[in-house]
């Protein structure tokens, strides 16, 4: 269900954002960067997005995404991907250092930004 409120918050927001705008022509594509805590997998991502669009000007629009990594910055100095298994649902996730082992609090990954959109005009 995360992801399920995700994509309606961006569809609701680019329909908004057309509406404002008074763009009537179908969305043919849209980009977007999102955080990689917020997705399970571009894919189901991608089938969510397209059940959610059916029926607005979004139906049928191509999807690409830039996924956004969670990264770690140490006290060891160690700075990289957070790595696999880090809980999304936490409010502040956490990983484990590969370099020394301390437990260190997970930076970025989160929310969705940039969207650009292709819209053709009647």
């Amino acid at each position: 269900m995360h992801e399920q409120a995700i994509i309606q918050s961006v569809i609701d927001s680019i329909r908004q954002n057309l509406a404002a705008r008074k763009l009537k022509g179908k969305v043919k594509s849209i980009s977007l960067k999102i955080g990689a805590l917020e997705l399970h997998g571009e894919e189901s991502f991608k089938q969510i997005f397209a059940v959610s669009a059916a029926g607005t000007q979004l139906e049928g629009a191509e999807l690409s995404l830039t996924v956004a990594p969670a990264r770690i910055k140490c006290p060891c100095g160690h700075e990289g991907p957070a790595g696999e298994g880090v809980d999304h649902h936490l409010d502040m996730p956490i990983a484990e250092c590969p370099k020394c082992g301390a437990v260190c609090r997970v930076e970025g990954g989160r929310g969705v930004a940039g969207i650009d959109l292709e819209v053709e005009e009647p």
